[in-house]
């Protein structure tokens, strides 16, 4: 599933191609895509608007429109977006479909159907899950985390997986955090001390503006992949590596599961 910083590489990379582009054609191949109209009204809302801002919040996208209103793109587990010429063979599962002013298309390709698109007018209430979300990784703070994490008895891996604490954080990069700040993701987060706060203070937006920049690829490699080309773990510790070698002291790593979500830990490195 895409986590901040694979949602940013996609922002970043088809920014160039959609901003300042009017869309001249609308095609929508799963009607369930869009969450909050009917393929035809969002269809008949959508052509013709001209995209002015492509902003990211948490996992999120949001195409801003010249008319003010604006449309909310989730990924979730398998979502990706290219940019294609309209010659190009449409891959499998193409649910929807923007032709835009250059002619490019940009194109929605997710092989679970589970993502979705909202529209939303002017003024009109963005009910997507936006307004629901924690502060980004950057702007996470000691005070903050003594608050929503200091006073949970939840484990900590759980925490950081909750949007409404911190925006962004899939299980990836939090069993990533864990290990970078020494802590097991199976602790209270009632059992931290002031000093591991602290520390995944400076931890988690480390390692999120890290693995942002390690995914940021060219086009031309994101669009030959079809925007997956970031779906890489060479610079993974612990995620994945379940029973391999820890790469910091050699001992054998730890996979348990943490809230149905598997997890993996050092036993040495990690208190």
């Amino acid at each position: 599933m895409p986590e901040l910083p694979e949602v940013e590489t996609v922002r970043t990379v088809l920014a160039p191609f959609v901003l300042g582009q009017t869309v001249t054609k609308v095609q929508v191949n799963l009607p369930k895509v869009v969450a909050n109209l009917q393929p035809a009204e969002f269809i008949q809302k959508m052509t013709g608007q001209t995209i002015q801002n492509f902003t990211r919040r948490g996992k999120f996208l949001t195409l801003h429109l010249k008319s003010g209103a604006h449309v909310v793109v989730h990924l979730r587990m398998t979502g990706t977006l290219t940019i294609e010429n309209p010659t190009a063979v449409y891959e499998k599962h193409t649910n929807l479909v923007l032709t835009l002013q250059s002619g490019k298309e940009l194109r929605y390709i997710d092989s679970r159907g589970f993502g979705h698109w909202w529209y939303y007018e002017p003024n009109q209430n963005d009910d997507s899950g936006q307004n629901l979300l924690g502060p980004e990784p950057a702007e996470v703070t000691l005070e903050y985390l003594q608050q929503k994490i200091a006073t949970r008895n939840t484990a900590l891996k759980t925490l950081l997986l909750d949007q409404h604490i911190i925006a962004g954080i899939g299980n990836i990069y939090a069993d990533e955090i864990c290990f970078r700040a020494g802590i097991r993701p199976t602790r209270k987060g009632s059992s931290l001390t002031v000093g591991e706060l602290q520390k995944l203070c400076t931890i988690i937006p480390a390692v999120i503006s890290e693995f942002i920049q390690f995914h940021h690829v060219p086009f031309e490699v994101y669009a030959a992949s079809k925007g997956t080309s970031y779906q890489n773990d060479a610079n993974l510790a612990v995620y994945g590596r379940a029973k391999k070698a820890c790469l910091h002291c050699g001992q054998t790593l730890i996979g348990t599961r943490i809230g149905q979500r598997s997890s993996v830990y050092c036993e040495n490195c990690q208190k």
